[in-house]
C-alpha cells in the first residue's frame, strides 16, 4: 500500500489526535538542563526542516529564500504547531558557496540545487575574497532573520544553525566529479582549495557568533564511506575536519555538532577525535553500537528514518521509530537527542510529525543523561 493511501486509511479510523501534548518546559530550559546532567520533562527532540516546510504554510520555496520576513514566518509556524528543541534557518550546505560565487536554481516548490561550479581553475583561489555575511549572497538576508528570530523566541529557544564543511564547500566551488578526482591527480590543489574552503566557512561562523551569539553545527556528506574511500579520508579529512573543528571549539568556547549522512561506523573513532560534542547518525546506522562504542565522549543524535517512515509511513510508524531510537540510544551517557536521521522531506504529513512530538513526550518523559527516559516503562 503506498504512503498516500496507508495515511488515508489511518485518518479515516478517526483514531488519531493532531493535538499536540503540551509540555511542561520549555526548549531552552529543557535543552539547557538536560545537557547540565538534569531530569527534564522529555526527550530533547528537534526537526530539521526549515527549508523544506514553506509549502505546508502556503509559501513557495524560492519567495521563501528572499525574504528574511517569511524565513521568522516558517520558523514561527513551527515552533508554534510541533514545539520541538531547536529553532533557526540552515545556512545549510550551499548558503556559504553561494555567497563565493557558486549559482544556485531554485524552483518554486523543492529545495534550491547547485547550478554549477564557481572556478574552473585552482589558480582562482590566489587572491579571492573571504566571505562577508553582511554583503554575500542571501548571507545578509539570514543575518536579518536571525536577529528578529532572537528577539522574537530568544528567551524560550536556543537560536542556532548548521552549514556545510569545508569537503562540501570545495566540492561546490570547483565541482563536485573534479573534485573527487583530483584528490589522487593534484594533492597539492585539494590541500589549497580545503583550506581556503575552512577559511570561509570560518569566516562566517566567526562573524555570525561575534554579531549575533549564534553557534553552528556542521554537516559533511563527502566524508561518509559511500564517497570518500579509506586512503583518501586519511589523508584530506582528518587533518582538514579536524582544523575547522578545533578552530570552531576555540570560537565558541565548546565543540560544535556533526552530521554526515550514509554509512560512517568505520570512521567513528576519528569523528570523536576531532572533538565533536554530539554525532548526527543516518539511519542506515545503528545508534546503539555508536553509544556502546563512545557514548561516553559525544552525544548521539539520530536517527528516524525520514523516507520510508516520517515521510511515507504513518503516525504508529512515528510511534514505533520512537520507541527503537529511545531503546538504542535513550540512555547515552553523554545524552540523546531524537531527531530524523535526515532533514525532514518536503511533503511530510503534519500528522507524523506531531506523532513525532507527541511519542516522544510519552516514551521520553523523565529523560535524563545516561538512564532510559522513565516513559519507556510504557513501552
Amino acid at each position: 500500500m503506498g504512503y498516500a493511501r496507508k495515511l488515508k486509511a489511518w485518518r479515516e479510523k478517526g483514531e488519531y489526535n493532531m493535538e499536540l501534548i503540551k509540555t511542561e518546559m520549555a526548549p531552552k530550559e529543557r535543552l539547557t538542563k538536560y545537557m547540565d546532567g538534569e531530569e527534564v520533562d522529555r526527550i530533547p527532540t528537534i526537526l530539521s526542516s526549515g527549508e523544506t516546510s514553506p509549502i505546508t504554510y502556503g509559501i513557495q520555496n524560492k519567495d521563501y529564500y528572499f525574504d528574511a520576513d517569511l524565513m521568522v514566518e516558517v520558523e514561527s509556524h513551527l515552533a508554534e504547531d510541533f514545539g520541538a528543541d531547536n529553532m533557526g534557518m540552515g545556512i545549510g550546505l550551499r548558503g556559504v558557496a553561494e555567497a563565493l560565487g557558486v549559482p544556485l536554481a531554485f524552483p518554486l516548490n523543492n529545495v534550491s540545487h547547485v547550478d554549477g561550479p564557481a572556478i574552473q581553475s585552482y589558480d582562482e583561489l590566489d587572491g579571492r575574497k573571504i566571505v562577508d555575511i553582511h554583503k554575500d549572497g542571501r548571507l545578509p538576508i539570514m543575518l536579518e532573520a536571525f536577529k528578529r528570530l532572537q528577539d522574537k523566541w530568544g528567551d524560550t529557544y536556543i537560536i542556532d544553525t548548521g552549514m556545510g564543511a569545508c569537503f562540501t564547500l570545495a566540492a561546490f566551488l570547483i565541482g563536485t566529479e573534479k573534485f573527487l578526482k583530483d584528490m589522487i591527480k593534484k594533492p597539492e590543489e585539494t590541500e589549497k582549495l580545503l583550506q581556503y574552503a575552512n577559511d570561509n566557512i570560518y569566516a562566517c561562523c566567526e562573524q555570525l557568533y561575534k554579531e549575533t551569539g549564534i553557534k553552528s553545527s556542521l554537516a559533511e556528506p563527502i566524508i561518509a564511506r559511500n564517497l570518500l574511500a579509506p586512503r583518501l579520508f586519511k589523508k584530506y579529512a582528518v587533518p582538514y575536519m579536524g582544523q575547522l573543528i578545533q578552530r570552531l571549539t576555540d570560537l565558541y568556547g565548546e565543540a560544535p555538532g556533526l552530521h554526515v549522512c550514509g554509512s560512517t561506523h568505520d570512521r567513528w573513532e576519528d569523528f570523536v577525535n576531532w572533538g565533536i560534542s554530539s554525532f548526527s547518525v543516518d539511519n542506515c546506522e545503528n545508534m546503539e553500537d555508536l553509544k556502546n562504542l563512545y557514548g561516553d565522549k559525544v552525544a548521539v543524535v539520530g536517527n528516524i528514518d525520514p523516507v520510508d517512515l516520517l515521510r511515507n509511513g504513518t503516525p504508529e510508524d512515528m510511534k514505533n521509530e520512537v520507541i527503537r531510537c529511545l531503546r538504542e540510544a535513550g540512555d547515552t551517557p553523554k545524552g540523546f537527542i531524537l531527531t530524523p536521521g535526515c532533514t525532514t522531506p518536503i511533503g511530510t504529513p503534519k500528522e507524523n510529525v506531531v506523532a513525532i512530538m507527541n511519542n516522544a513526550t510519552i516514551y521520553g518523559k523523565g529523560a535524563k543523561m545516561g538512564r532510559m527516559p522513565k516513559g519507556m516503562e510504557l513501552a
